[in-house]
This record gives C-alpha cells, structure tokens and sequence, in this order.
C-alpha cells in the first residue's frame, strides 16, 4: 500500500440523490447496497488506455466506480471520460497531503466527478504497522475539520480503514479512539481485508459503528495467510470473492443493516479482470 500512498499524496488535483433509504427485502430484510468498482484495482491499464479500460470495467456489469487519481487528466477531463463510458463516480479517494494543503481544491473535483463522498484513503504515517495515540488524535481533528466543509459543500467526509488503527487503547482499539473524537459527522469505509489484517471483526464492527459505515471495500484475503504477519506477499494474498478467510456474505448482511450505500469490490491481484468477473459472480449470486 506505500505505492498506493505516495501517488495519493502527491495526485494534483450538484450533490446526487441518496442511494436509498434502504428498501425492504423480497424476504423482508433490509435490502442490499449496489456493488462497484474502486479504480485502483486497475490503475495499471487505466494509465495504459484510459477509455478502453473504462469501457471494460462497464462491459463487466459495472456502472458504479469509485476514483484513485485522474491518469494524468484533470478531475473535469477523467468525468467527462467516465461519462463516456457510462460509469458514475459517487466516491472519490484523495490522499491526506492534498487534503492537507487544498480541502477546496479537493471539494471543487467532487464537484467535477460528481462524487457524493470525499474520502481520505491512508493516515500520513507511512511505514507505521499501528499508529500512536497522539497520531490518531491528530488524524481525529483533521478528519472533523474536513467533515465540517465537505457538508457545507454539499458533500460527506469519510475514512478509509487499513490496520494502523487496530493497535491497543484504553477505550479498545485506536479505531474507537479515532471514531469517537473525529465525531458522527465523519463516515467510515470498511476495507474488510485490512480490517482483519489489524484483528478486527469487521462484522462486529459494523454492528458497534452501523450508520457510520457509509462504504465498503470488498477484497477477500488467502486462506494461507496469516493476519498481521509481516513479509507475506500481499497482492496474492488478494483472493476471489468467496475463496479466502474473510466471511465475506456476512459483511454484505451486516452492511446492509448497518447502512452501508456502496460496496466496492477491490481487487490488488496480479491479474484483476481475471478476478474480477469471478468475484460478480459470488457477489452476485448471494442475492439481495
């Protein structure tokens, strides 16, 4: 994920109707949010043939993306190619130094994208397995602040969970910590494979945070792989949906019940649009 965070960090850079309140089931239940596609799964061909990777993310069934940077366009110029492609960008990852240094900046591309969520994808503490106290009480205010002028913009700020916020705190975890100073304003996005790489449930913590979790990240972890242990290779690590160690039909039931509005599927494999379709499928075949 450090490569991730460096092009993040450096990336220069009307409000769409709420995904439903939720609907009621066929069985009752609470209806199931739509799944999308984080673009980062892709980056490398998107860098390559930005329309004609776009075009087979849409030819996949896909019609929701979430963005990671704009391949070398301007926020205006990669929505006017999402367009094209039929693709709607309901959420977009922005790297905390641009956050940082330009929140306007940052809300004028919402803007452009169409992107109802602004969501801050890493805490700046590169190389860090588990953040301190003070960092995450940093991260708490920051993340409040730009809560504050994403809804005054129209737009809603959310946190991307990784492991660093799973260390020990008398409260729990840091991420209880980071939940409850950074305020309700501030949402969370579940990445459900860092989750349990930091010992966490996510599950559990959807039930503890449900209103909170707005958006998840659907990516399932090898079965050979041991959470939080050091020099494993993590983009094999990065399984087909339904394959690996991660209940991955119990998140979807909880997130439904927790609200969550988007699911997307990430895939950090070697080889993503193998994966990909596969993981549709699982998904797909769960039901509503």
């Amino acid at each position: 994920m450090i490569t991730r965070r460096i092009f993040l960090g450096t990336m220069a850079g009307g409000v769409g109707a709420s995904l439903a309140a939720r609907r009621l089931g066929a069985g009752g239940g609470v209806a199931r949010a739509p799944f999308g596609l984080q673009l980062w799964s892709v980056r490398h061909d998107l860098d390559k043939d930005l329309p004609g990777t776009l075009a087979r993310v849409k030819s996949l069934g896909i019609d929701e993306v979430e963005s990671a940077g704009y391949h070398k366009r301007t926020a205006a110029e990669f929505a006017a190619e999402l367009r094209k492609a039929g693709l709607r960008c309901q959420s977009m990852h922005v790297g905390w130094e641009r956050m940082e240094a330009d929140f306007s900046g940052v809300l004028r591309d919402a803007e452009a994208l169409g992107a109802r969520f602004v969501v801050n994808p890493y805490l700046p503490y590169q190389g860090k397995a588990i953040a301190t106290r003070e960092e995450i009480l940093r991260a708490a205010a920051a993340f409040a602040k730009w809560a504050r002028e994403a809804k005054a913009a129209g737009r809603r700020f959310a946190y991307h969970l990784h492991s660093q916020e799973f260390g020990p705190a008398t409260e729990g975890t840091l991420f209880d910590v980071l939940a409850a100073e950074s305020g309700p304003e501030v949402g969370f996005e579940f990445d459900v494979f860092w989750v349990v790489w930091g010992g966490g449930d996510p599950v559990k913590l959807m039930e503890k945070y449900a209103r909170r979790v707005w958006l998840t990240h659907i990516k399932d972890m090898a079965k050979t792989i041991v959470p939080g242990k050091e020099g494993q290779d993590l983009e094999s690590a990065n399984v087909v949906a339904g394959t690996g160690r991660i209940d991955i039909a119990g998140v979807l039931r909880a997130g439904a019940k927790a609200g969550v509005e988007i699911n997307y599927i990430e895939d950090e494999s070697p080889d993503p649009f193998a994966q990909i379709p596969k993981s549709l499928v699982y998904l797909k075949g769960l039901g509503g």
